[in-house]
């Protein structure tokens, strides 16, 4: 009932809005019949997606202001108010009533891979099958039925209503009971295929918002992924990832101070040490008194030896007694060296030697800790730079998956319109036969 009175609407604003319609074969300025009365046959085909007829529907349409009234005060001049008494419709036969829910471009497609018009057209075969059957089932059942007679189970999603128009004209009114006859039956067409066009204008205004949703679902999408791309700069931002790393570099980089800060303990305390056994060495050569005794037996000889140089030159000794006092000067140097070298390995030389390798070594280790700490702390900045990179792709992603999710469900929605605006069937109103 509510499908029929939305119906009866929308028929009422096409009939306002219409313009008067003359048959092709019929002008207004042609001779006329000279008929009172003319009866005929009409075939109304309709898509009852689209259309909801029946025949209280086509009657009600049909001796209407804006389709009897109309023509009868333009062909007849006469009232409108009188049209009810000049024809009358019969109803032979036909397709039921029965109004379909109307298809819903965002539904989703049912279980069986079909769009919901075609799925709703199979049940609605499948239920005029079982209706045809039983009526034809029935004993003395006759084709002479009502509206509501069902269709063969064979027939397409189209649906058919038989009609018999019967005219009759009052002596005193225009004798065009034909001309009048054929344009109600043009009237009745012209309303039909008006609505039918509305409703097709509205789907196709449907599909073009489609198409614009689509486009811009699409736009929307390339968008966010490109800035993914420039975010990630082909990189794995994985936020769990990033923090692990996070969490591992600030361990190495703590470990890499500590280990920093022991070494550096350690080569202060070797300098120290270093300085210490230095200083006793130093102090104990200096109070060494076989050193002491060598030092003046050297002094003594570097004075015999001046003195020598002399007379050679005065030529009293020769330059052999010279040499020998400086060779004897030599062997007494070399020997005060052995003594503080052998007196210095005595107070600790070798540990000096030996502390300064391992000073050395713990120098280089110093270098290379630190050039690894710079590394570590530089990764570890570009790792907490990634982080908030991460959220920001994080964030980005989910919306670039809602983008992909509103483009496929603009995609469906358009292309489920585009067959549907296909699959429309437009009415046919055809006049089998008249008298």
């Amino acid at each position: 009932m509510e499908g029929r009175n939305r119906f009866v609407i929308l028929l009422a604003l096409v009939l306002f809005a219409s313009v008067p319609a003359q048959s092709a074969n019929q002008p207004a300025a042609a001779r006329i019949s000279s008929t009172h009365t003319a009866s005929c046959l009409v075939k109304i085909t309709f898509d009852p997606l689209v259309l909801s007829l029946d025949s209280l529907t086509i009657d009600y349409l049909m001796h209407s202001t804006s389709v009897g009234g109309r023509i009868a005060r333009e062909m007849l001049d006469i009232s409108p108010d009188q049209v009810s008494d000049i024809f009358i419709i019969e109803a032979l036969g036909g397709a039921s009533g029965r109004v379909l829910p109307e298809p819903s471009p965002m539904r989703r497609a049912t279980p069986t891979g079909m769009n919901e018009y075609e799925y709703e057209m199979m049940k609605e075969r499948e239920r005029l099958g079982r209706e045809y059957t039983a009526s034809t089932a029935r004993p003395g059942s006759s084709r002479r039925t009502s509206a509501t007679t069902a269709m063969p189970p064979n027939s397409a999603a189209e649906q058919t209503i038989l009609l018999k128009l019967q005219v009759n004209l009052p002596e005193n009114v225009k004798p065009a009971a034909e001309e009048f006859m054929y344009a109600l039956v043009d009237g009745l067409r012209s309303t039909l295929v008006k609505v039918f066009e509305d409703y097709k204008l509205r789907y196709e205004s449907q599909l073009k918002l489609a198409e614009q949703e689509a486009a811009r679902a699409e736009t929307d999408l390339r968008e966010k992924q490109k800035t993914l791309r420039e975010i990630s700069r082909s990189r794995v931002l994985d936020h769990d990832q990033i923090l692990a790393d996070i969490y591992r570099l600030r361990q190495e980089v703590q470990a890499a101070k500590m280990s920093q800060a022991s070494n550096q303990v350690i080569s202060d305390a070797t300098t120290k040490r270093i300085s210490e056994i230095q200083i006793k060495i130093t102090e104990q050569l200096e109070n060494d008194a076989i050193s002491i005794e060598q030092q003046k037996i050297i002094d003594l000889i570097g004075k015999l030896l001046v003195e020598a140089e002399k007379q050679a030159k005065a030529g009293t000794i020769t330059t052999s007694q010279v040499d020998e006092i400086k060779e004897r000067l030599a062997r007494e140097r070399i020997a005060k060296a052995t003594r503080r070298e052998s007196l210095s390995k005595s107070l600790g030389g070798n540990l000096i030697e030996s502390l300064n390798k391992e000073l050395a070594d713990r120098l280089i280790q110093e270098t290379q800790q630190e050039a690894s700490l710079t590394s570590m702390e530089k990764q570890l900045v570009e790792a907490e730079s990634l982080l908030a990179k991460a959220d920001d792709y994080e964030l980005l992603s989910l919306k670039s998956g809602m983008a992909k999710q509103s483009l496929q469900e603009s995609i469906l929605w358009r292309d489920r319109t585009s067959r549907q605006i296909r699959l429309l069937q437009s009415p046919m109103v055809s006049i089998l036969g008249g008298e």
